[in-house]
């Protein structure tokens, strides 16, 4: 049986739509986790402060977009692990909320931070909440809900290219169950 252009057309984006619609998925499940993550689900690891710093570096995207990155890396004596904080801040030549934070650390005795308590031993475990003695640098909520409009957004792009692709998989079947003829 000979295929038609149409067909050969419909094949070749049935798999783009299913390879796309399944990594997109997976990426907005991934950022979910971070999403609903709960109080209960977190550990403290306190510790004093080794060595702290804010790095600005310019990054350019595969079609040439230039915008700076801010890294707030910092590290606890007695641990082995490094503590990051990493964003994205457009053209501007410093990020004043990283600077609070770096403010914050070198200013106090101590410093507390929330890990998921799957985490702790992680070299790198994300960061939920830092906090010093006398206040808190990085709010809680505020890590938890600063992913969620990009998590929510990635997965319904995500959910809509593997409905496109059932669409074009099984179009009798899904005008069925919508009432189409």
């Amino acid at each position: 049986m000979k295929q038609t252009k149409n067909q050969g057309w419909i094949i070749n984006n049935q798999i783009k739509f299913l390879i796309f619609g399944l990594l997109l998925t997976g990426i907005g499940i991934s950022l979910l986790s971070t999403i609903l993550t709960f109080r209960s689900n977190l550990t403290q690891i306190k510790g004093t402060l080794r060595a702290a710093d804010i790095y600005i570096e310019e990054v350019e995207d595969r079609r040439g977009h230039k915008s700076r990155k801010a890294e707030l890396i910092f590290y606890l004596n007695g641990r082995q692990q490094k503590f990051y904080l990493v964003r994205n801040i457009g053209n501007d030549a410093h990020d004043e909320k990283y600077e609070q934070i770096l403010q914050g650390l070198k200013r106090s005795d101590s410093v507390k931070i929330s890990v998921r308590k799957s985490e702790v031993d992680f070299y790198e475990p994300e960061l939920f909440q830092i906090g010093n003695e006398t206040e808190t640098l990085l709010e809680f909520e505020a890590v938890r809900t600063e992913k969620a409009p990009l998590a929510m957004f990635i997965l319904f792009v995500g959910l809509g290219s593997l409905t496109t692709f059932l669409w074009l998989r099984f179009p009798e079947k899904l005008n069925k169950i919508f009432g189409r003829k």
